[in-house]
């Protein structure tokens, strides 16, 4: 997304060089630039207005990587507020993600769970909303931008916590084991596990993305392009707007049947013989039912999460374990 942002900078500042340009930018300059390129390649209504030309002058390239900014930007707003512990920016994305969980085949079920979470939220005691609220995320280092989900945190810990008979020594310190672990690592000077999750320089990486886009032309109207052709080999398909998809749920009959309030009662009729039709049950939803895998913590999640600076995890607690076997 950076190069998106990079190569939008150079088509929208104004100068055939944008080093030239960044070189005597003003802040001012700088504002103004970014705000155009955000209305020009990361908005519906651009979006829009391109989708809405004749079909011989639809450049589909560029409208499926404006599809691509759009969306990527939500993503990377939604990581962003959850590092910072913003949760109104949280509530503001699961919003527009809940719209977009409810075109075709994607996750419907995951759209009525958020639907029905902040409808009720919504209606919560003041007092009892800010403490619901409140409690999405943690931040147990006390450092600005380390907050993390909940349920990520337990996830956490369910990774060190590997047999029961570890789990009811181990669970009630892992932190005191972290830390001990740490202060081992720094007094003996140990490399090969003490060394922190780092983020690589990304600069030649994104200039290659920021460069092919340009010799490209992927984010710039280009209506005859090769790829717009539907008899090209090479053409490409319109991507769907999900959430323009999802928008038209809530006016459909379905929409209205599953989130209309029950008005019927259950009644005591005592005991009466089952009847049996011979016939299965089945999911009425029809296509919308979907399986949730679970999904197990590794030492590649470990490794992106600035509290856990363990190369190794695996060894320290077959170590820490044999430890306490021997004690």
């Amino acid at each position: 997304m950076a190069a998106h942002v990079k190569d939008g900078f150079r088509i929208h500042c104004g100068q055939a060089d944008l080093d030239v340009w960044a070189s005597s930018a003003t802040r001012a300059d700088f504002d103004a630039v970014a705000e155009r390129v955000y209305r020009k390649l990361f908005t519906t209504e651009d979006l829009d207005s391109l989708r809405s030309k004749p079909p011989g002058l639809r450049d589909i390239t560029h409208e499926n990587v404006m599809l691509l900014n759009r969306d990527g930007l939500f993503y990377i707003e939604f990581v962003s507020a959850i590092k910072k512990g913003d949760i109104g920016r949280i509530v503001n994305v699961l919003s527009v993600w809940m719209v977009m969980m409810r075109s075709r085949k994607t996750m419907p079920k995951y759209a009525d769970a958020i639907f029905e979470t902040l409808r009720r939220i919504d209606r919560y005691d003041p007092v009892l909303k800010r403490f619901f609220l409140h409690n999405w995320l943690v931040n147990l280092t006390g450092r600005p931008y380390n907050f993390k989900e909940v349920d990520l945190l337990q996830e956490h810990q369910n990774f060190w916590a590997k047999s029961w008979d570890w789990l009811s020594m181990l669970t009630v310190c892992i932190f005191t084991l972290r830390d001990t672990m740490r202060t081992v690592q720094k007094s003996f000077k140990i490399p090969a596990l003490g060394e922190s999750h780092k983020v690589p320089d990304m600069s030649a990486e994104i200039q290659k993305l920021a460069d092919a886009l340009r010799d490209e032309q992927i984010q710039e109207y280009v209506p005859n392009r090769p790829a717009n052709d539907p008899d090209d080999s090479t053409a490409v398909t319109p991507v769907r707007d999900l959430f323009e998809e999802g928008a038209k749920y809530a006016d459909g009959r379905s929409a209205f049947k599953k989130f209309t309030k029950e008005e019927r009662r259950a009644q005591n009729l005592g005991l009466v013989d089952a009847v049996r039709d011979g016939t299965d049950a089945v999911d009425s939803e029809g296509d919308e039912s979907e399986q949730e895998e679970e999904y197990e913590i590794t030492q590649e999640d470990l490794e992106i999460d600035d509290e856990e600076p363990y190369a190794d995890t695996a060894s320290l607690l077959a170590t820490a374990e044999e430890l306490i076997s021997s004690v």
